[in-house]
């Protein structure tokens, strides 16, 4: 009974047959065959046939072949056979094919996955093959040979399903059989159409997602950066607008405080031309009725006109301070007034220090 090795790489299978298959220096179809290995034993394995074109003396030939797929591949190697019309026979002299049709070229021989592949494999077969072709035509047919080592032209691939393996000429003209360890004949099996078919989809649907992931990702990154672009500008419009009402509130607060220190000042000038007046319409009268009284009158006018200016200060200097606590002003503007009105300030209470001593009353 024979078994049916299945691929254990799908994936990896189906890419590297799909590569063989479109490979310009080949013309090649899938199916599965019936291999036999030395020992006996028979599994079902898929096979590229068809033929490789190579090129010598100026001349293009296609040299019949068979590549079987180890179910391991492409960990391991694949098996290549040159598989000569009736009309042809191996050259007993190649360097690259075996007698018994084996391919043994050095890409064969050095297979390492992942640097290996069916595409790369079938181009080293054209390179050989075009520098040393490994069949001759059987050109008489009564056991006659060509001299020249060359390939028959344009050769089809036959359609024979059954191709017995040619024989080798000897040296007295006469034909001796060859043992080989590759099929007998091409079985009737043809090409599952699973097999090629899910191939092919497999590829066309891992270049349409790859695309497609592609196209996504970079709309993806687009979306991400007017997001991120929508989210500065809102915030900045926040901020800007947190800063405008602040400043609003800090116009009408300043306003506030200049019609207060406005008010307090015309309140002082109001309250100290009074007492002008008041000091002079007192002196006037005191100076009929006593001369004595007229001495001390000047200075108590100066007392208590130090002692209004010296409260309105300190009613500036509390307003000074509270602005600048509320920021309507700022700090250079605070020290300059502060310095001027506490200059004042002293002098004022110096004032009224001297003045207090100068009409006998109690000194603070």
């Amino acid at each position: 009974m024979i078994n049916r090795a299945r691929p254990t790489n799908r994936d990896l299978v189906r890419r590297d047959v799909l590569q063989g298959i479109n490979s310009s220096t080949s013309n090649l179809i899938l199916k599965l065959v019936e291999y036999y290995y030395n020992d006996g034993t028979a599994k079902e394995l898929l096979c590229l046939y068809g033929t490789v074109t190579c090129q010598y003396k100026g001349n293009r030939y296609n040299i019949p072949i068979e590549i079987f797929l180890q179910p391991e591949h492409p960990i391991v190697a694949p098996v290549a056979y040159v598989k000569p019309t009736p009309d042809m026979y191996v050259s007993p002299t190649s360097r690259d094919v075996q007698p018994d049709g084996t391919v043994i070229i050095p890409y064969m021989r050095n297979w390492r996955h992942p640097n290996s592949d069916l595409n790369n494999l079938i181009n080293a077969m054209s390179d050989a093959f075009s520098q040393s072709p490994p069949v001759y035509s059987n050109a008489g047919g009564g056991g006659s040979t060509t001299t020249a080592a060359a390939a028959t032209h344009s050769t089809p691939y036959p359609t024979h399903t059954s191709m017995p393996m040619p024989s080798v000429m000897g040296t007295g003209g006469s034909a001796a059989s060859t043992s080989h360890s590759y099929p007998y004949g091409y079985p009737q099996t043809q090409i599952p159409q699973d097999v090629y078919r899910d191939s092919l989809q497999t590829a066309v649907f891992d270049k349409v997602r790859n695309r497609l992931d592609e196209t996504l990702q970079i709309g993806n990154a687009q979306i991400d950066s007017l997001r991120k672009t929508e989210q500065d500008l809102q915030e900045g419009d926040k901020k800007l607008q947190i800063m405008i009402n602040e400043a609003q509130q800090q116009q009408i607060q300043a306003q506030n405080y200049i019609s207060n220190i406005k008010a307090k000042t015309n309140e002082m000038l109001d309250a100290t031309q009074k007492m002008s007046s008041s000091s002079s319409s007192l002196g006037k009268e005191n100076s009929v009725k006593d001369d004595a009284l007229i001495t001390p009158a000047p200075v108590y006018k100066q007392l208590l006109q130090a002692y209004a200016e010296e409260h309105a200060i300190q009613d500036l200097l509390y307003y000074l301070s509270d602005g600048l606590r509320r920021e309507a002003i700022g700090l250079d503007i605070y020290l300059k007034h502060v310095r001027e009105l506490s200059r004042k300030q002293f002098i004022l209470r110096a004032t009224m220090h001297k003045c207090r001593q100068i009409a006998g009353l109690s000194v603070k």
